[in-house]
């Protein structure tokens, strides 16, 4: 008796998910806005008030600690601009200094630039400001036909930012030359690029990128090595600067 319930029992548990019947669920909401500013800033906990209260006054003072002056005010903007390329040819000097290898070029996105770089004294909060994300720098080893790929993605969508030793042509949307060094890239050539690691990833549609074949992780965030070479040339006596040199040009 006991044995026939058992059946019964295991019979109607697995018949009981065809017989359920799928219902609709309809449902709503509501979205606001809300505005965080110092309306807020009441019932705080004391003890996390406490350790905010003892480290800012130093966190402050690195933050508004000046580490060198721009010569002119840098925006970003496709196809490129003031602050993309200084801020390409920075990881390019970067790059080229850290590793033990040849690096060819560099490239970053301009969603990473969130903030624009002032004339004149530029402060370490200045260079947080416009880069504000976790983004590590690699160097890939990227075969010439992925290269090639990464380009002609830039002319179908849209350009990312690069170094100055690579010039762009695109016409109609297509991708008319491709120039590192003022040569063509070889396909049967191993190219070294200084990016992120949000980009070696596939982020922003550069799947071209996920073809390395080698990846050197430095470990070192994008604003600390932005910050190192502005450091190192304001030791020098030099400004910050930057041009469009026309690394892109785009014809109809």
């Amino acid at each position: 008796m006991k044995s026939r319930l058992l059946l019964i029992i295991l019979a109607t548990l697995v018949l009981l998910p065809s017989v359920v019947v799928a219902q609709k669920i309809d449902f709503t909401f509501k979205a606001s806005r809300v505005l965080m500013d110092s309306t807020w800033d009441r019932n705080n906990e004391p003890v996390t008030e406490g350790i905010i209260g003892f480290y800012k006054p130093e966190m402050d003072r690195l933050m508004q600690e000046v580490i060198g002056v721009s010569q002119q005010e840098m925006r970003s903007g496709r196809p490129e601009s003031l602050l993309s390329n200084f801020a390409a040819d920075a990881m390019l000097e970067y790059g080229r200094k850290i590793s033990k290898r040849d690096v060819d070029f560099s490239l970053t996105n301009f969603g990473g630039l969130r903030a624009s770089l002032p004339k004149g004294d530029v402060r370490r909060y200045d260079v947080f400001s416009i880069f504000p994300f976790e983004n590590y720098i690699v160097i890939l080893d990227l075969p010439g036909t992925a290269v090639r790929e990464l380009f002609e993605s830039f002319a179908r969508n849209r350009v990312e930012a690069f170094s100055h030793n690579l010039k762009l042509e695109i016409r109609n949307n297509q991708l008319k030359d491709v120039l590192l060094e003022g040569e063509q890239i070889d396909p049967y050539r191993t190219y070294r690029i200084v990016t992120i690691d949000f980009l070696m990833g596939g982020g922003d549609n550069l799947s071209a990128l996920k073809s390395s074949v080698d990846v050197e992780y430095t470990g070192v965030l994008l604003r600390d090595a932005i910050l190192e070479v502005i450091e190192s040339r304001s030791s020098k006596g030099q400004m910050i600067t930057s041009s469009i040199t026309n690394r892109v040009v785009t014809e109809d």
